[in-house]
């Protein structure tokens, strides 16, 4: 019976050529739970160090496409490994920003990020996979969150950040893309339809009085923080990204009114952004500036963003904003000072109890280094056995094993292998794999699938018998996913390697793998071999061939496979001037161990007679069914010389 069976993707040590390094990720295991079909390679530039926050841009329907691969992409599956092979422990995907700007959710493109735990230029790994190879469940690691998109409207704690106020009737919370009227409780009542759209993405964090008028005064009376690791080597800047509204307004060094400040606290405090750092004109802390109501002689509270505006709409600071714009403001602090450190990120407010003020916070980044796409990949495959360079016989059963990166998932026999001859002809197709604890495989469900009944009762392949001696044999597996190729039906299941041709070969497809075997029969050596046993005037001391000599001759047959041999026939035609002697043949393994007594007249007086040898006339025969790969047959007989 042949012997086809597939060998799961446990752990090997062998040569592993046409499977992807390294290892292929596989969180729970070959064959069980989840398991991802695509990835694509990210390198990060020598900069980046140990908590630099890694950033890349990737479109999977660019990258499926590069593939081959046809399937609704799961936003759920992607997932950030380490070189070693391990997750990223925070990492993120976000699908509503791409290229820095906001970007349709749901459209298989958006940035992923995650702080660098393998400093240097390293290779990281982005996992993805389509819906029909099985949904996988939501991305378990801890998202960095620096754009306030993972959470909910409303959240005061979104993940990575603690939200704090004094009152109730401050904001201090998470709020999705919205315009927001405000009416001011002081001076004219002016009301104003406000822009709540965030920087990028759906949401941003929102602080202040914009819901109710301030019920208080004073310094921290909302306050946002978070605690980041700055890297102790290259540890670049930190990035915020605020917007101010409202109708209060502040000064550089002033501790009046309703502002902002943007602090590092580490060993040391920096404000980046509020009065006591000043330069009101570039990173504004305040919707207006200076201490005095806005007249047509200066800046000030009063007006809705006033900017360094006088009502005149001339402008004092050489701001060149238009009156009542929102604009988001932007601005890069170094971390130079803090290398190594652990500091708190923190933004907190002042309120003064009328002009009611708020702030908007969005894509807060630190350490950024942006990583490299690379070529998209696939899970691999390999031929197990036959081993490659292998030989087989003609008539010899073909075990045929495969190992594969992930799971194959088609729906309708996800392995099968294919045979080609040495002249590239294909002899065998669509041989089907098996894991049901029959066909050469011992345990069932161990690997990769079970037998549905569906398929033939004896799947395989076998050489057929009286085959030429040839190279250049194939056997090709195939493990398919449940994709729709985009290179043609006979290819679906099948990843392509990107811009290499379409004929499914290894060398053009991930999840294809060759291995090359050659067929040889069986190889027999025959000798003959002779020497003077005794003749009539010396005996058996140095006898020479004179007539009355006896002579033994022996002939030895091997076989050096790799086949078994059958059907072997010999015989030894004496000349005319020697004579054999009755009852001399022996057989044996060689000739020094040929003692078995032969019927050599075919009397039937020994049943011991292991290769029929006989003697006719002056002919001597033998024949024997079979002889196996290293055997030998050795026949050996006396002869007088007349």
């Amino acid at each position: 019976m042949l012997l086809v069976c597939i060998l799961a993707a446990l752990p090997y040590f062998g040569a592993r050529a046409s499977l992807a390094a390294p290892t292929w990720w596989d969180p729970d295991g070959y064959s069980s739970g989840q398991d991802w079909h695509y990835r694509v390679p990210v390198t990060l530039p020598s900069a980046s160090s140990t908590n630099s926050t890694a950033r890349v841009d990737v479109d999977f329907t660019v990258l499926l496409t590069q593939l081959g691969v046809s399937g609704t992409f799961d936003a759920n599956s992607v997932r950030v490994v380490r070189p070693g092979g391990a997750l990223a422990t925070i990492q993120e995907f976000n699908d509503s920003i791409y290229a820095g700007a906001t970007d349709a959710a749901g459209n298989a493109r958006g940035e992923i990020r995650w702080i660098v735990e393998d400093g240097g230029a390293q290779t990281y790994y982005i996992y993805f996979d389509i819906t029909p190879n099985g949904a996988k469940s939501a991305n378990p690691q801890t998202p960095i969150n620096g754009n306030f998109e993972q959470g909910g409207t409303g959240q005061i704690n979104p993940t990575g950040w603690t939200g704090t106020r004094s009152n109730a009737s401050y904001d201090a919370q998470v709020r999705p893309s919205e315009t927001v009227s405000v009416t001011d409780s002081a001076g004219s009542g002016q009301t104003r339809s406000t822009n709540g759209t965030p920087n990028t993405g759906g949401f941003s964090y929102l602080l202040g009085a914009r819901t109710n008028s301030e019920p208080a005064s004073g310094e921290s009376q909302t306050v946002l923080t978070r605690t980041i690791s700055v890297p102790a080597t290259n540890p670049g800047n930190l990035t915020v990204r605020w917007k101010p509204q409202g109708w209060d307004s502040a000064a550089n060094g002033s501790a009046d009114y309703d502002f902002m400040r943007i602090e590092i606290v580490g060993a040391t405090t920096t404000e980046i952004v509020g009065p006591t750092a000043g330069n009101y004109a570039t990173r504004p802390f305040s919707p207006n500036m200076s201490t005095s109501a806005a007249s047509a002689s200066s800046p000030g509270y009063g007006q809705y963003n006033g900017w360094d505006m006088r009502t005149n709409g001339v402008h004092t600071a050489g701001m060149t904003v238009a009156l009542n714009s929102e604009p988001w403001w932007t601005y890069n602090a170094s971390l130079a000072s803090f290398a190594g450190q652990t500091v708190t990120i923190r933004f907190r407010t002042r309120h003064t109890t009328q002009y009611r003020s708020w702030f908007m916070i969005d894509d807060v980044e630190w350490s950024v280094v942006n990583g490299t796409l690379g070529t998209p990949q696939g899970f691999g495959a390999q031929v197990v056995e036959p081993a490659a360079a292998a030989t087989v016989a003609p008539g010899q059963m073909l075990v045929i094993r495969g190992r594969f990166d992930a799971r194959p998932t088609a729906t309708t026999n996800p392995v099968t292998a294919n045979v080609y001859d040495g002249g590239g002809t294909l002899v065998a197709a669509g041989i089907i794999l098996f894991d049901d604890g029959t066909h050469g495989d011992a345990v069932a469900g161990d690997g990769i699938w079970t037998n549905d009944g569906s398929v033939p009762a004896e799947p395989g392949y076998a050489i057929p018998p009286g085959t030429a001696t040839s190279s250049g044999w194939t056997i090709r597996i195939f493990g398919r996913d449940r994709s729709t190729s985009s290179l043609g039906a006979a290819n679906n299941g099948l990843i392509h390697r990107v811009g290499l041709p379409n004929p499914a070969t290894e060398a053009n497809y991930w999840n294809v793998a060759d291995a090359l075997f050659s067929v040889a029969g069986a190889n027999l050596t025959i000798a003959k071999s002779s020497s003077v046993v005794s003749d009539p005037t010396n005996g058996t001391t140095n006898p020479k061939a004179i007539p009355g000599a006896t002579i033994r001759y022996c002939i030895l047959v091997g076989n050096a496979g790799p086949a078994t041999a059958t059907g072997i026939a010999v015989s030894d035609t004496l000349p005319p001037d020697l004579t054999f002697v009755p009852g001399s043949i022996r057989s044996g393994a060689s000739c020094s161990a040929a003692t078995t007594v032969e019927d050599d007249d075919n009397a039937g007086s020994d049943e011991s007679d292991p290769f029929g040898a006989s003697w006719s006339g002056s002919v001597l025969s033998a024949v024997t069914a079979s002889l196996a790969n290293g055997a030998a047959m050795a026949i050996r007989f006396d002869a007088t010389v007349n």
